[in-house]
């Protein structure tokens, strides 16, 4: 049976040993961590061996770190090229340095004294956390994707494209190649995308998100107007599905709107829920005082991310006709400082090209300092499921993937005479034969329990509720209460403000404008939302 559709959710920061470790699969082969142990990192300063154990919270005290410095640490890399040995050996010290307010990384450029001037090393707020690293999810905390680990396919040497951050390896998804970034840069990547390829072969997509999405970074995706009306909230998802209008191509990218609440949520403080699903670590910390004896059972970001895997599965679910034809895989874009056994590949080919003179230019002038990288490695393993009724159950991938295998597998079943994006998408293996049944499984788990009963609202939905102008949601919070890692994010929502600005967007030049970030962020989201439903509609009259 013939695939027309892909979905691709990308959600943030765990790395397969943490997520799916402990999984107990039926496949005696499965590399998680039931056996050929033991599985043990050496403990902070000489301390004693730490064990991986099925221990872990939902929360944490303190965000792994996981710069591109960090991660070479924690690999214990060492070496070049096809020499470069990883032990895998430093993931305990590394988040014990973290808790203590230390770490590897620091900044290069011109005007890197000043802002070492400027910028404070965070005193030491913790001692004796890095075992934390260590503590992996039990396979009954993430009902959701174990049942779809177990009853499809589940890749077990899956790694992230860099070891680094969220925008490299997100790049590798989209572009094939972080134009030569191991950490975060915020810019815009004109990198040709695996979006473009589709629409040269006559392929349709759709980008799906509800709040500031990272692949807002592509400028080119949405910098006109037929490409603008190509972004949907999240919500349309399941819309598009039972009315049969999927594109070939979704990819879903979750909401990253971080909890704007006092650490633990005391609700005698104003504490409340924020709607991010996107499993990021740092939108689920609690104070290092409170981390011990508190109670992750109850609604948070990491949970939602369960639901959000299951609402795009039930929308699937609920239409098998379209579901028949269809593969679903859900990965995550790096494995954000969590321990995994497993060392990276190395001798990988590099992407090739690198940063254009723009961006050499704003490099220059200030960067985080990173060690040189020749990007013949990988980064390390992240949970990858694919689903599909075509899949039969119990299935484990041995072959090593990356985030390339994305676009390499969009060629490879809509454009199979397109060339490759970069020497990396060449490489990557694509996934779509694992869907190797000649008839649709009608024996697929129900999860339906999993999903909502009502979905949240978003700045995204409220902005195509109301095309005229934006419609933002409103916070008390500024940049300095939210975590370093949004930041980002809002640095981004800056950008492509200014930029619908500049192409005079209506719905961005009707909002005045506003602080903090948190809220312009909002902003700009409801009216790039506001803008793509105008030109879906550009007969449709705003009043």
């Amino acid at each position: 049976m013939a695939i027309e559709h892909v979905v691709v959710l990308c959600l943030e920061n765990r790395s397969f040993d943490h997520m799916l470790g402990f999984l107990t699969h039926p496949d005696p082969s499965f590399e998680g961590l039931g056996a050929a142990g033991p599985h043990t990192n050496p403990g902070y300063d000489g301390g004693p061996a730490v064990p991986a154990t099925p221990t872990a919270k939902r929360v944490l005290p303190f965000g792994p770190d996981h710069s591109h410095d960090a991660v070479m640490n924690q690999l214990g890399a060492t070496g070049r090229g096809a020499d470069r040995q990883c032990t895998n050996d430093g993931f305990v010290t590394s988040y014990e340095l973290k808790a203590q307010g230390k770490g590897p990384g620091g900044l290069g450029g011109l005007i890197a004294p000043l802002l070492k001037w400027l910028m404070k090393n965070k005193p030491a707020q913790a001692t004796g956390r890095g075992p934390l690293v260590m503590e992996c999810q039990d396979p009954g905390k993430i009902p959701v994707l174990s049942t779809l680990a177990l009853q499809f396919a589940v890749f077990d040497h899956w790694f992230c494209s860099v070891p680094g951050e969220t925008w490299p390896n997100r790049n590798y998804l989209h572009a094939a190649t972080s134009n030569g970034e191991t950490n975060i840069e915020i810019r815009f990547y004109s990198d040709p995308t695996i979006f473009e390829l589709l629409e040269k072969h006559g392929k349709s997509w759709h980008i799906y998100h509800d709040d500031t999405p990272q692949v807002w970074a592509f400028r080119e995706l949405w910098d006109t107007p037929d490409r603008h009306a190509n972004w949907y909230p999240t919500n349309r998802f399941a819309e598009h599905v039972a009315a049969g209008t999927l594109p070939h191509y979704s990819f879903i990218e979750p909401n990253h709107r971080p909890p704007l609440h006092t650490l633990d949520r005391n609700p005698s403080f104003g504490g409340t829920p924020s709607l991010s699903n996107s499993q990021h670590p740092e939108n689920n910390i609690v104070s290092d005082s409170a981390y011990d004896s508190f109670d992750d059972s109850a609604d948070n970001d990491f949970s939602r991310g369960e639901q959000l895997v299951a609402t795009i599965y039930e929308a699937l679910r609920a239409n098998p006709e379209l579901f028949a034809r269809t593969l679903f895989l859900i990965t995550y874009d790096e494995h954000g400082g969590f321990y995994d056994h497993v060392a990276p590949p190395v001798g990988i080919p590099a992407p090739g090209g690198g940063r254009k003179f723009g961006a050499r230019l704003l490099h220059s002038i200030w960067h985080r300092s990173v060690h040189d990288f020749d990007f013949t490695m990988l980064g390390p393993r992240v949970p990858a499921v694919l689903v599909s009724p075509l899949i039969e159950p119990g299935t484990v991938v041995h072959d090593v993937h990356d985030h390339a295998s994305v676009p390499s597998t969009l060629r490879a079943i809509f454009a199979p005479t397109a060339g490759p994006l970069t020497d990396r998408d060449a490489w990557s293996p694509p996934f779509h034969k694992v869907a190797n049944r000649d008839a649709a499984r009608t024996d697929v788990p129900d999860l339906s329990s999993h999903v909502p009963a009502t979905p949240p609202p978003s700045a995204a939905a409220a902005g195509a509720a109301q095309p005229a102008a934006a419609a933002p949601a409103t916070t008390s919070a500024g940049a300095r209460d939210v975590p370093d890692y949004y930041r980002d994010f809002l640095r981004q929502a800056d950008a492509v403000r200014r930029h619908l600005r500049q192409v005079g967007e209506p719905e961005i030049a009707a909002v005045a404008p506003t602080d903090p970030a948190v809220q312009r962020a909002d902003e700009t989201t409801a009216a790039f939302s506001a803008a793509a439903h105008r030109h879906r509609h550009p007969d449709e009259n705003p009043a």
